[in-house]
């Protein structure tokens, strides 16, 4: 095993360490209207709650928390990591964030990956991944959940399991870069 390097598309330097890039809000936060983010969402660096429109009586509340999701490099001592947002059920949440500081590492739960992650899309830009179930390994005190996607034909799961080679680690580092903006 060695550490990973490539050359950045973006700056022309070379890289060392495995890439990893992360998501600052689940998608659907950018779903609700700018004008009202501040009255229905709730966001920190590791949670996030979004209210339903007071339009719409039948609305549903969302819950969120932000994990890890590794994708093995082959022949690299460290995985191409995503930081992204997964749902969760209100109890799963509200126990979440309780034992937040505490051992969680016998925890974990279900979720749905909700991101616009480059390279896997296969639906048009800015969609959501269709529908990607996942367990939510719950960590130590301090340390983020790990996502393990359920087996399927999605290409990210397919890449989670079997992992990805050198050439298209380097091809997805360099096409995250160009949309998350630079280096």
């Amino acid at each position: 095993m060695k550490t990973f390097e490539y050359i950045c598309a973006g700056c022309g330097e070379v890289h060392r360490g495995a890439p990893s890039f992360s998501f600052r809000y689940p998608s659907p936060y950018f779903d609700v209207p700018e004008d009202q983010r501040e009255a229905r969402v709730r966001a920190t660096d590791d949670f996030c709650e979004i209210a339903p429109d007071g339009n719409d009586p039948d609305g549903h509340r969302f819950y969120f928390i932000r994990v890890v999701l590794d994708v093995p490099i082959v022949g690299a001592d460290e995985p191409f990591r995503w930081g992204v947002w997964v749902t969760q059920s209100a109890e799963a949440f509200a126990r979440y964030v309780e034992t937040y500081q505490q051992d969680q590492s016998q925890d974990g739960s279900f979720g749905w990956l909700m991101v616009d992650l480059p390279v896997y899309n296969r639906a048009e830009a800015g969609a959501y991944l269709e529908s990607l179930e996942c367990d939510i390994q719950w960590g130590a005190a301090g340390q983020r959940p790990k996502a393990v996607l359920w087996e399927s034909d999605h290409p990210l799961a397919i890449d989670q399991q079997n992992g990805i080679d050198w050439d298209r680690a380097i091809e997805i580092a360099n096409i995250a870069t160009a949309q998350f903006g630079g280096c």
